[in-house]
């Protein structure tokens, strides 16, 4: 892996210095304490492990007026299905959004298509 650690951008570990960013553990990969970097997708980071997404500020409205960050950005039900897969490959999905390409999306697609074609 390189120096980087997958990390594509200088500025996505900045992440990690918001205070909803501490002492995490993530819901797909079990990583703990979670790295994060940025999505492009505002105040949105993703696990530098797995690629799980967390909104870590600037959620909706009910998100700001409960204040209880970070809130997992994935569908509570896909979630068993990314840990299997994460528990298989062992692999980087970027779950996040993205202005380019997203890595492991493709390979996650096609894998869901194989063992898990009711989940479409």
């Amino acid at each position: 892996m390189s120096p980087k650690m997958g990390v594509l951008h200088d500025y996505d570990l900045q992440a990690n210095a918001e205070h909803s960013a501490r002492d995490q553990k993530c819901a797909v990969c079990d990583s703990s304490p979670m790295i994060f970097q940025w999505s492009d997708y505002s105040g949105e980071a993703m696990c530098n492990r797995c690629g799980c997404t967390y909104q870590l500020k600037w959620g909706s409205k009910q998100q700001k007026d409960e204040g209880k960050y970070p809130y997992l950005n994935l569908r509570e039900d896909f979630v068993p299905l990314a840990r299997e897969y994460w528990n298989e490959r062992k692999t980087f999905v970027c779950y996040g959004v993205m202005l380019g390409p997203r890595p492991g999306l493709a390979e996650l697609h096609n894998w869901i298509d194989e063992k898990h074609p009711e989940f479409k």
